[in-house]
């Protein structure tokens, strides 16, 4: 009786110790959430606009720069956005997921096309690995306090490639905020830019864009000068840029908010836990003083 005892308290101690870990990394995830998410948040409008400007010079000018106009795929680039660490419940599987259909559908599309990777987040990269794909760049999460030009070697890589032809699409696979309790994975083509993408991309993220939706505007034939290429050559980079740092902003408000939520389901789970374990050891305590009682009421009742 005495080593059960012993047992259930060096289990109560582990329980508590693992309790402080889980409540200590919830405060300070949700600590670093609320910043993350404002950030988040606040650039959704200005990445809607930027998105919603792509969509018009697309429709308008499909054929004024090599950003707009679809080409035989050869060579595709997938920018996956994930996690350096893991304890954000399964964030990071849905992300998993997504790629896992993407890769499919690509490889249905275009069978003879060469997939070419870059990861920001080592779990992205350790997953890709071990499915057997070649990663060409992984670089960190930008979880903490990501700034705009934080995303240059990513764009630069992204633009650059799709300039001299080393790749033919582009996209981008990132976890998209909805809420404290859910993040939706998100997978979009980034280039060449295409106004049925920016639609279903809106249609992929509900109401999201509701409150900040333009108004419906008259078609318009608008005069662009000096010419539409030097517009888009100068203006297309910056929006494509935009909204890789609004996939960053999503992937820091997601991972933080999951991260909270975990921490916050296994706090309470060592808390359930613990409960069980100090109500067995005040019962096997108990009938260890039962039983030690009753002895000595047989000791004294022999001797008499």
């Amino acid at each position: 009786m005495g080593n059960s005892i012993k047992d259930i308290r060096r289990k109560i101690k582990s329980i508590r110790s693992t309790r402080q870990i889980t409540k200590a990394m919830e405060l300070v995830a949700t600590s670093k959430m609320k910043k993350a998410v404002d950030n988040a948040v606040n650039l959704r409008s200005y990445g809607y606009s930027a998105m919603n400007i792509l969509a018009k010079l697309s429709k308008k000018q499909k054929d004024s720069h090599p950003y707009l106009k679809d080409r035989d795929v050869k060579n595709v680039l997938v920018l996956l956005f994930t996690t350096d660490k893991g304890l954000c419940g399964g964030l990071n599987t849905n992300l998993f997921r997504k790629t896992t259909h993407l890769i499919a559908s690509l490889e249905k599309d275009y069978p003879q096309a060469a997939i070419h990777f870059v990861t920001s987040g080592r779990k992205g990269a350790d997953f890709l690995r071990r499915m057997g794909k070649t990663v060409d760049m992984a670089f960190p999460a930008y979880s903490v306090h990501p700034k705009f030009s934080d995303i240059f070697p990513l764009s630069r890589t992204a633009l650059k490639g799709f300039d001299k032809g080393n790749y033919d699409q582009v996209y981008v696979i990132y976890p998209d905020f909805e809420s404290m309790l859910l993040q939706k994975p998100v997978a979009r083509r980034l280039l060449p830019f295409s106004p049925v993408v920016f639609e279903q991309m809106l249609s992929e993220l509900g109401s999201k864009f509701t409150k900040i939706a333009a108004p419906v505007e008259k078609d318009i034939d608008y005069k662009l000068e000096p010419s539409p290429y030097y517009i888009a050559q100068n203006i297309i980079p910056q929006l494509i840029e935009v909204q890789l740092y609004q996939a960053v902003l999503e992937t820091a408000a997601s991972e933080h908010s999951a991260r909270m939520v975990a921490m916050q389901n296994a706090t309470k789970a060592a808390d359930d836990l613990l409960s069980d374990f100090v109500l067995t050891y005040n019962q096997v305590r108990q009938g260890a003083i039962t039983a030690e009682i009753a002895e000595i009421a047989s000791s004294s009742a022999a001797i008499g």
